[in-house]
């Protein structure tokens, strides 16, 4: 192979449309280079033999001198699909990776052996002009493909300006990412409510035991040996678990013991959260109920949770992501779940059969709340650690009040107990501010050891980093001190309430170009956080040119001799008989389970347990959700006789007393879906009268 041959490779294994949205980490050793060799019966010598002659007109004699005149080239037309220096920066990765009788932070004499010229030594010409390659690389990823291909990251790791760019890269190998959801799923933790810098490494260490390289396990075991090594790894991660929507696919070992995604159901997990209400000062009376956030999209039917006996449903609202309060559907009128009538000292687990979902509320002897407001919700929200500067309020079992009261007297600035009544048996509540040091032995009482920047919400075209104008991202930092200067393109972009780490876009924010956010800390000249985005403004394309043809049957067709329609306008047919030539299909799209009434008592089908209609037209469809409840829908047609008509009940006693039981017997459990029309309702009620005097 040739150099451009291998650039080529490399370049597609690590920035492709699977990795759109997800940082890029060019992590490269000896058995991908063999890997991504051996289609072509090439190694890694042939590689390094590639490396050293460079590409084709090439003439500079240094390995780091003909990736500057490559980088040159591409800078005066960008014309190629990837960057023609991806394979030298690979190569510096490549060199991190080299093993040898070397001390820990020795980054050179790794590249002179890995190039085969051991009497060389220090920096390689040219050398330092790399870090604009690396640069050049992120504004490729995130403004040229607009992260379509991935995400890269032009880092520093460990204080080293040069040699810091591809330390950077070796974080963690492709294999110990694979293993990253299985290890959050072990640990229990939530991509909505970040745990602590101490407790993520303290479960990465335990769950990851078998799963991540010797190297990443000892470095975790000793983090004061690298500490700024160990910050890196832990920011990654945390990264990885912003940007998990809570799905573990099943994973197997191949006989090289690389993981590999096995296809099958993926079971989500999220995570419940006790709120809050504003405590009642006088009376002293607490309202605790539960919410859940996630990352992915809510059933559109939204949760139904079975817990005890009962069935707790809930909904997305407003903000997104955010379910509405866990209702008790099991009582009339539904009322919010009462989550102190919970056990908070061992959790609890929920589950959605219908629905796959998971959620579980975690078990502690000491719980923590930040103000909704964070969150743009009323009340008190659940916390997994402390924020500097901000109020909280302190839920604890009677075991632990002691310690953490003399924790908050000492180091905080207010703090006092709350008379509270409402909570679990044997807890009490305290409220404070402005914590200043850490409750040691509690995760969920410690202060970040440094911010976090995270784009929060917001509507993407993709899985990109382009945005709807209509829904940017949220800008939110964790762990910040209230000092920090967030600016975009250059411009300080100022917040609404100062108490609160949340920074919105201007509405008059350009679109279709790139939008440079980045974060200072006081004092600093050089941005401690940079991400890129792009807003877009919604497109309708006014003709069908780029939709499928399909026929009446609903199959993509290339036959034109046939009516056919392409979105939503027919060809080949008169318009006023159009809709006769296509089939009519029943809503089976609703629930997985359907019952379909027809207007004569009696017509009725069971779905999928038994056969839908033949013989007579369904007038309505009962769509299961839930444990036992119901949502009618009109599945009519206009030519149809609609009305219910006693005087032709089926001959069939069984179907007919079926038909009554489920339109009258089980009406307390049905509900009319909100889109149906005064006329159908009117009409459904017609039919409950009919249904409940038939005999």
């Amino acid at each position: 192979m040739d150099y451009s041959e291998w650039n080529n490779l490399i370049a597609r294994k690590f920035f492709n449309e699977d990795m759109a949205g997800r940082e890029v980490l060019l992590y490269v050793n000896e058995a991908i280079i063999n890997e991504l060799g051996s289609e072509a019966d090439v190694d890694i010598e042939n590689f390094i033999l590639c490396i050293k002659n460079g590409p084709t007109g090439i003439r500079e004699p240094e390995v780091c001198s003909k990736a500057w005149r490559l980088y040159v080239s591409w800078k005066q037309s960008r014309e190629l699909e990837y960057p023609p220096y991806i394979a030298y920066l690979a190569f510096f990765s490549l060199a991190a990776t080299v093993e040898g009788d070397f001390v820990p932070w020795a980054y050179y004499p790794r590249f002179w052996k890995l190039l085969g010229e051991t009497d060389k030594e220090g920096a390689p010409p040219d050398f330092y002009n790399m870090g604009i390659l690396w640069e050049d690389l992120e504004k490729w990823s995130t403004e040229d493909k607009n992260e379509d291909f991935g995400r890269f990251v032009a880092r520093i790791r460990g204080g080293y300006a040069h040699v810091g760019r591809p330390l950077s890269q070796t974080l963690l190998s492709d294999k110990e990412r694979k293993y990253l959801p299985l290890i959050f799923d072990k640990a229990d933790f939530d991509p909505t409510n970040l745990p602590s810098d101490a407790e993520l490494r303290r479960k990465i260490l335990l769950f990851g035991e078998n799963k991540l390289e010797k190297r990443t396990l000892q470095l975790l075991k000793n983090p004061y040996d690298n500490i700024e090594l160990v910050d890196a790894l832990i920011d990654f991660v945390i990264g990885e678990l912003v940007e998990w929507d809570g799905t573990v696919l099943a994973i197997e070992e191949s006989s090289d013991s690389t993981p590999t995604r096995r296809t099958g159901q993926s079971t989500p997990r999220t995570g419940m959260r006790i709120c809050i209400e504003d405590p009642d000062r006088l009376s002293g009376r607490i309202s605790a109920t539960l919410r859940l956030k996630t990352n992915r999209s809510f059933p559109d039917s939204g949760l139904s949770f079975a817990y005890n006996g009962q069935e707790l449903t809930c909904k997305e609202t407003n903000p997104p992501y955010w379910s509405t309060k866990l209702m008790n559907a099991s009582v009339e009128p539904q009322q919010p779940f009462n989550a102190s009538t919970l056990d908070w000292n061992i959790g609890a687990k929920f589950e959605d059969i219908n629905n796959k979902w998971r959620a579980s509320l975690k078990g502690a002897l000491v719980r923590l709340f930040l103000p909704g407001v964070r969150e743009y919700l009323p009340g008190w929200i659940e916390a997994q650690h402390l924020e500097r500067k901000c109020n909280f309020i302190i839920a604890c079992h009677s075991s632990k009040a002691e310690v953490v009261h003399q924790w908050g007297v000492n180091y905080c600035d207010n703090f006092m107990r709350i008379p509270a009544h409402g909570l679990p048996e044997g807890w009490s509540l305290f409220e404070g501010f402005g914590a200043r040091e850490p409750c040691d032995g509690f995760d969920v009482l410690t202060l970040p050891d440094h911010f976090r920047f995270i784009l929060q919400g917001g509507i993407k075209t993709g899985r990109g980093n382009a945005y709807f104008k209509f829904g940017p991202p949220v800008i939110v930092l964790e762990g910040a001190d209230g000092s920090e200067l967030v600016t975009l393109n250059g411009g300080e972009l100022k917040r609404k309430n100062t108490l609160v780490p949340r920074w919105l876009l201007p509405p008059d924010a350009p679109t279709d170009t790139p939008l440079i956010i980045e974060v200072y800390k006081l004092g600093d000249q050089n941005p401690s956080r940079r991400r890129t985005i792009i807003l877009k403004e919604p497109e309708i394309h006014l003709t069908p040119d780029d939709a499928p043809k399909r026929n009446s049957l609903g199959e993509i067709t290339n036959n034109v001799s046939v009516p056919y329609c392409r979105g939503a306008i027919v060809f080949g047919t008169d318009s006023a008989t159009a809709c006769n030539d296509f089939q009519k299909v029943l809503p089976t799209y609703l629930s997985k389970r359907i019952v379909f009434l027809g207007s004569k008592p009696g017509e009725i089908a069971d779905w999928p347990k038994e056969q839908l209609p033949q013989g007579w037209s369904p007038v309505w469809a009962l769509a299961k959700f839930g444990r036992d409840r119901w949502i009618v829908n009109f599945c009519g047609e206009p030519d149809q006789e609609l009305n219910p008509d006693p005087n032709f009940a089926l001959a069939d006693i069984r179907a007919v007393k079926r038909w009554k039981e489920a339109i009258w017997v089980m009406r307390k459990r049905i509900k009319t879906g909100p889109l149906l029309l005064p006329v159908i309702r009117n009409l459904w009620e017609r039919y409950k009268e009919v249904a409940k005097n038939v005999v």
